[in-house]
């Protein structure tokens, strides 16, 4: 009797241990990014709360979905947004830490299966108390989380800016802004579409900003010598940018229709058409040519090095080779997915025109998206090619004369 007691006491205690610890450490508004294919690196956001009175450290995560899970922070260094694994996150004694883009997050590291918007993810935390606190967490597009994503720091980001490069979706609030007088709206209805303009509008363009940003950022950092792994996640967060804009102008779009109702929609529809949709074609001209490889490539194309300066480089017969044949291999390839890109946006474009289902934008949105990050990754690969083939003195030029000569 005295030992079946024991047991009980024994067994009472640690389940009293492991309410404690349960207790201690409390977990919300979990989600995991959605990732278009292709990309094998995610990011998990939350906030944890320490409802004890001693700091708490969070000091690993681990999760059937990923093959390494690791805590990760950004921080700004040199005027650039980097990534880095910490060891640990500190949540502060009665205090919440939040885990949020451009701050202290998750990251889920060789996926190991696709995930998709809905899924749930199990994700598991330890930290330094000895306790372990599993979570559910729902896969989410940045879309859905947009207001919370939105919120990145933009000052140094020029306002001026194209936005025909970030925004494939027809801009149909320009016929308000130009031609009202085409849409024969009440005063009620034009307060109200203003009112919505003023809303909407310096939100699309932190968007925009934020997608300028990254995109400055990712050249940085292939001219800087960063790691596949770190370019994917650039290129991760350009790619959830660019879908905030096109939910962004799907929702615009929804809100014009019903303020001014179908029928005049439909109109404004039909002189966008006529007036305003003009198709993204690039003819040889070398200045549309740049500015087309400016639309569907943020990345440094350094062959323009090898092919406009080889002269300054001191190339070997072996190298000159070598670098020709690797440009006549990857040349047609990468046009190909510049094309895909530019007749995706057009397709898009119309079908938005056209009033094509929710699930057909998004198609299509995703095929811009997976030719995009196929042109990102093309170029890093190209840029090891191209270093494996120079020494490095000769590479150091290359990435030198491509800061002094082409850009900007």
């Amino acid at each position: 009797m005295k030992n079946f007691i024991k047991i009980v006491f024994t067994i009472t205690l640690l389940l009293t241990a492991g309410l404690s610890f349960a207790k201690d450490i409390s977990i919300d508004n979990p989600y995991v990014r959605e990732v278009p294919p292709g990309i094998k690196t995610s990011l998990s956001f939350l906030s944890i709360s320490n409802n004890t009175g001693k700091e708490i450290a969070l000091i690993k995560a681990t999760s059937d979905v990923a093959s390494n899970v690791e805590l990760h922070e950004h921080v700004h260094k040199d005027g650039m947004m980097e990534m880095r694994q910490v060891e640990k996150i500190i949540i502060p004694a009665n205090g919440v830490t939040h885990l949020k883009p451009s701050g202290y997050h998750i990251m889920l590291i060789g996926l190991t299966r696709k995930i998709k918007s809905g899924d749930i993810v199990e994700i598991e935390l330890e930290f330094d108390n000895g306790s372990k606190q599993p979570f559910k967490a729902e896969v989410k597009r940045v879309i859905d989380g947009m207001n919370m994503d939105a919120k990145k720091d933009t000052k140094k980001v020029s306002m001026k800016m194209d936005t025909s490069h970030l925004n494939p979706m027809p801009n149909l609030m320009a016929i308000f802004k130009k031609t009202p007088e085409k849409l024969n709206l009440t005063t009620d209805q034009t307060k109200k579409l203003k009112d919505g303009m003023a809303e909407r509008g310096p939100k699309i363009k932190d968007l925009f900003k934020t997608v300028s940003r990254y995109e400055k950022e990712i050249m940085e950092a292939a001219l800087a010598g960063k790691p596949l792994s770190d370019i994917d996640q650039l290129a991760n967060n350009i790619i959830q940018e660019r879908l905030n804009i096109i939910n962004g102008k799907a929702k615009c779009a929804e809100s014009v229709k019903s303020v001014i109702g179908a029928k005049t929609f439909a109109d404004m529809q039909n002189i966008y058409k006529k007036s305003y949709a003009k198709q993204r074609q690039y003819s040889e001209d070398a200045k549309e040519k740049v500015a087309m490889l400016k639309h569907v490539n943020p990345m440094p194309n350094l062959m323009m090095v090898v092919k406009k300066m080889s002269d300054k480089l001191n190339l070997n017969e072996k190298q000159a080779e070598k670098l020709k044949h690797w440009r006549d291999e990857r040349e047609p390839v990468m046009a190909k997915q510049y094309k895909a890109i530019i007749k995706l946006e057009n397709e898009l474009q119309t079908a938005a025109l056209n009033n094509a289902s929710p699930a057909k934008l998004s198609e299509l949105s995703d095929g811009i998206m997976q030719n995009r990050i196929k042109v990102m990754r093309g170029k890093i690969f190209c840029r090891d090619k191209m270093q494996s083939i120079l020494n490095p003195e000769q590479f150091e030029k290359v990435i030198k004369l491509y800061k002094e000569n082409f850009m900007g």
